[in-house]
This record gives structure tokens, C-alpha cells and sequence, in this order.
């Protein structure tokens, strides 16, 4: 028996919103309320009310896949926080498209939420550090910025996308070496990171020369993530999770 859209009920949950450095973290829930799986969902847009979008880049869709009866999709979108008052509310809206029986639906979901007051600072900040995305035919080209005030002691010396393409790394930075599956992660590591090397990306500085190449021609957003060495303190520094533009792991 066939099972109507009306069957498959997709709902906005209550999402998890930060109010740090300046932006708005926010993780809604994207829940499947109805009587059957659905497959292919995708969020195309997500916005909240007028504030500034930093993250998912505008333009691809961040695929979440398939989603099972009273299953829960999560992705994290970040908005700068400036003119968006504390204790307001906006409007949540997300909008997409999931498939089900093989046909494909649209999607719009709102949620109005309130704007919780800044945190307090932390006793270890995120990185401030970026990933710059760009699609040249078939090769896909990322440049990290380090945006660590200077005189920080925080150097990036990791950079790993997750995907679920084929691909084949055709870039590799001088001073950087990169392991991969082909399909599911690429990680590109410093060769040097326990003391300040050529090869890492200094505060006030950025990097280019990361790039990938894939028989799958369209684009998506997938998480990235971003490390770097703390040499002021001789260990590990932290970290700050991205979106980076990747090939489409449906295909053409």
C-alpha cells in the first residue's frame, strides 16, 4: 500500500542555540513523525530571522540522508549574532527535501526560538579559523585562514573533511602529508607540529594548495574541522568545526 506525503509527517524540534564569540550556534532537530522511513533529506536554506548566515555556505545542500520512523536528523548552522537581541524571538525557518516511494518532496519547516544571553567565556575559546571553499570543473580547492589575533601561539596544523563521494587528493600543501580512504575522510596533517614549521598557518596567515578531485561533478556542504598546536603551552591546541563544499554523494 502506497504511503502518502500526509503519512510522513517531518517536524522542527526544539533546537540547541549558543550564543558564543559573537555568534549564534544553532542545532535544530529535524524529526520524522510518521510511519515510514524517508530517504535523500536534505536541508537547502536555514535562516533565522534577518541575522547574517556564517555557516552552511549559501548555494549546496547539506545531505542528512535517510531518516527512520521516529528517527531525528540534526545539522548545525551558525548566524552572526550582531542585532539579535538576547531574550527576543525569530523566526526559525529550514527548507529542503527528503524522498519517499522513490518521489521526491519539498520541505519547509518553521519554529520561532528565543536567543539565549552570551555565555561566558570559556577556559578554552575555539579556534578562530576558517575554511575557504572553491569549485574549479571537476577539482575542489580549500585555503584555511587563520584568524588567531596576533602574537597567539596557536599555529592550525590539521585540516579533515568528511565526505561520501569517490575522490582523489590531487593537492597536498609543501610541509603537509594526507591520508584517506577515497570515499569517506581526507585528513591533511603538518609534517612538523610540536614547534613552528614552515608548513603551519600562523596567525594572520592562510594557506591554499588543499584540493581534491572527483568523478561526481555537483557539490554539497559537509563538516569540516580545523587544529591547531598550542606552542605556547607545548601541546595540543583547539579545534573548530566548519562546513567545506565536497562532490555530491548522490552522483552527477
Amino acid at each position: 500500500m502506497a504511503i502518502w506525503p500526509s503519512a510522513t509527517q517531518v517536524v522542527l524540534g526544539l533546537p540547541v542555540i549558543e550564543h558564543v564569540g559573537g555568534k549564534l550556534i544553532v542545532t535544530p532537530e529535524i524529526i520524522n513523525a510518521g510511519g515510514s522511513a524517508i530517504s535523500h533529506l536534505m536541508c537547502h536554506d536555514i535562516t533565522l530571522g534577518c541575522a547574517r548566515r556564517l555557516a552552511p555556505p549559501h548555494g549546496y545542500p547539506v545531505v542528512l540522508g535517510e531518516v527512520e520512523r521516529s528517527g531525528v536528523a540534526r545539522l548545525t548552522a551558525a548566524f552572526a549574532a550582531a542585532g539579535m537581541l538576547p531574550g527576543a524571538q525569530y523566526l526559525l525557518t529550514l527548507r529542503g527535501s527528503y524522498t519517499l516511494d522513490h518521489i521526491s518532496f519539498p520541505l519547509g519547516l518553521t519554529r520561532y526560538v528565543q536567543v539565549p544571553p552570551p555565555s561566558p567565556a570559556t577556559a578554552r575559546p575555539p579556534l578562530r579559523a576558517r575554511v575557504a571553499s572553491a569549485v574549479c570543473t571537476d577539482f575542489w580547492n580549500y585555503e584555511l585562514v587563520n584568524e588567531e589575533a596576533a602574537g597567539s601561539a596557536l599555529h592550525i596544523v590539521r585540516f579533515t573533511l568528511r565526505l561520501a563521494a569517490p575522490i582523489t587528493v590531487t593537492g597536498i600543501p609543501m610541509g603537509w602529508t594526507m591520508e584517506t580512504d577515497s570515499n569517506s575522510y581526507v585528513l591533511w596533517s603538518a609534517l612538523q607540529q610540536d614547534r613552528p614549521a614552515p608548513g603551519q598557518i600562523a596567525p594572520g596567515r592562510s594557506l591554499s594548495g588543499f584540493q581534491l578531485m572527483s568523478p561526481h561533478t555537483r557539490s554539497e556542504a559537509a563538516p569540516s574541522a580545523i587544529t591547531a598546536w598550542d606552542h605556547g603551552n607545548g601541546r595540543p591546541g583547539p579545534n573548530v568545526e566548519d562546513y567545506a563544499v565536497v562532490p555530491y554523494r548522490y552522483g552527477m
